[in-house]
């Protein structure tokens, strides 16, 4: 019998939340993954930067800034949705609203400076007559009445409605250790609700050199599991990170996890609420369990670099029961098996980011590329899928293959409450020995083809082992897709009919005045 047994977990919890003066509520959008708390933004703070910026004695600036040595500003200075590039002389304060100061050699401020949402990259050189804060998360605002002026944004409930928890924190702003019990992913037909607890580390053991230890155990609550796998899964993630612009660190990660096949077209809470209340799960699943390691570079703020190693067993598991609001009573849809083996895969990415929001982004660039050579010495091919579909898989130890990911994606806002955003995306097989099925790919459903229905081309019309029967596998080689979309106001406007004939242009009842332009 399926229970809602996540509800009860999280009623549960709930009323400690008063108990504490340093426990929080947690809710943390998009949890793909064992959830993260992320840093907030005090009121304090917030209510601050908005008084400075709107102080008639304060230069505003918008956008990415640059004031070369030899010049001065005298008074304060406010930059916001931009990065200061600094060689000169400010006579007073620095705030930088959503971005970066960079100072530059002989840089001098005589006041403070405030940076939120951003960070502060100098040199040695710099002068700073006050103190410097730093407040990485970001300012909610908005532009009051089409002027200079800004105020705070009311809150976005859809921030606010992703993920479930408490968290009790101990320490300073320098160093900080936290117990946590949050909803650590999304809901799916394999897992149900995952629960993710235990201890978070962030300690500060130099100047520009800071350790992260997690350390957190998940629970699954679906239940019923086969011998393969139990009802607890772990992640323990450790991150050496020196600098914060530019930055350079190294990581490590063991974890047994449950990973999607594909997870790039829905967002991860929409795939969860559409599991949760309508039993239907727009990804599928296998089972992940090993290690990795890797370095990444990011010189600033929108480019990141990564490389990894990673080795992990991968199986195939079950769709289990899980309780759902609609449709309890209907069955899941089958989760397709996949190529079981141990993988060893290198992986390089890269990623750049100037998206002005990254869950409703009116403006900025997105890219995201992705390169993976991979091998197995002990793959089990899954026996079921015709050589239409893909070639044979060598089983003698030989078995390698590469694979690329590209992303690319415009915002570009073109009137008060309309944006135009252009997405270009491939992806698929580049060499070596036919892709294993968890790497394979399709195209359909609700994002990023509308109209369309799920997986509408999944190149896996000749499978028809019963092993697949209604899994409707992700079967491509490659997908390549371009997408232009256009979100804004359609003006509809109701008007009276008349008997004059001076009004007869009016007598329609409903007339489409066109776009918001």
């Amino acid at each position: 019998m399926r229970v809602p047994f996540v509800l009860l977990v999280l009623g549960a919890v709930a009323p400690g939340v008063a108990a504490a003066q340093d426990t929080a509520i947690v809710i943390q959008p998009e949890s793909g993954g064992v959830f993260v708390r992320p840093p907030e933004l005090p009121r304090e703070v917030a209510e601050d930067a908005v008084r400075r910026y709107n102080a008639p004695t304060t230069t505003r600036l918008v956008g990415r800034s640059r004031l070369p040595a030899g010049n001065e500003w005298r008074g304060d200075v406010a930059v916001r949705n931009g990065s200061l590039v600094l060689a000169g002389r400010i006579e007073g304060t620095l705030l930088v609203i959503n971005g970066d100061a960079i100072l530059d050699s002989g840089a001098v401020v005589t006041g403070d400076i405030i940076v939120v949402g951003g960070t502060v990259a100098r040199r040695a050189t710099v002068t700073v007559g006050g103190a410097v804060h730093v407040y990485p998360a970001p300012l909610s605002y908005r532009v009051k009445g089409g002027g200079e002026e800004i105020a705070l944004a009311p809150p976005d409930l859809r921030r606010w409605f992703q993920s479930l928890g408490i968290e009790k924190s101990w320490g300073t702003a320098d160093s900080r250790s936290s117990l946590s019990i949050t909803t650590g992913g999304t809901f799916n037909r394999v897992e149900g609700l995952p629960i993710a607890f235990g201890p978070l580390f962030d300690w500060k053991l130099h100047q520009d050199l800071r350790l992260r230890i997690d350390a957190l155990g998940v629970f699954r609550t679906a239940g019923d599991f086969t011998d393969k796998r139990s009802d607890l899964g772990y992640l323990f993630r450790t991150e050496l990170r020196s600098g914060e612009l530019p930055a350079y660190g190294v990581e490590f990660r063991a974890f047994d996890d449950v990973a999607p096949v594909e997870d790039w077209g829905l967002r991860s809470g929409e795939v969860g609420w559409s599991a949760f209340l309508f039993q239907r799960d727009y990804r599928d699943y296998y089972l992940s369990k090993g290690l990795a390691g890797g370095v990444f570079v990011q010189p600033n703020r929108p480019l990141r670099v990564d490389l990894e190693l990673h080795h992990d067993w991968e199986t195939t598991v079950a769709a289990r029961d899980p309780w759902t609001v609609f449709r309890n009573d209907q069955a899941w849809r089958p989760n397709p098996p996949i190529d079981d083996g141990h993988y060893t895969t290198l992986r390089a990415s890269v990623t750049f980011d100037t998206r002005n929001d990254r869950l409703d982004p009116t403006a900025g660039w997105f890219l995201r590329a992705r390169f993976e050579h991979s091998g197995s010495d002990d793959v089990k091919p899954e026996t079921g899928v015709p050589s239409a579909v893909r070639g044979p898989i060598p089983t003698d130890g030989s078995y390698q293959f590469n694979r690329l990911f590209f992303d690319l994606r415009r915002y570009t806002r073109v009137s008060p409450s309309g944006r135009v955003n252009l997405r270009v995306l491939a992806g698929g097989w580049i060499g070596g020995d036919p892709l294993p099925l968890q790497q394979r790919l399709s195209i359909g459903g609700p994002d990023p083809l509308a109209g369309y229905g799920f997986r509408h081309s999944a190149c896996n019309r000749d499978i028809i082992d019963p092993a697949f029967t209604n899994t409707q596998v992700a079967a491509c080689d490659r997908v390549i897709l371009a997408q232009a979309e256009y979100r804004g106001h359609l003006s509809l406007h109701w008007a009276s009919s008349s008997s004059t004939p001076a009004d007869e242009a009016s007598k329609s009842l409903l007339t489409l005045r066109g776009l918001d332009v």
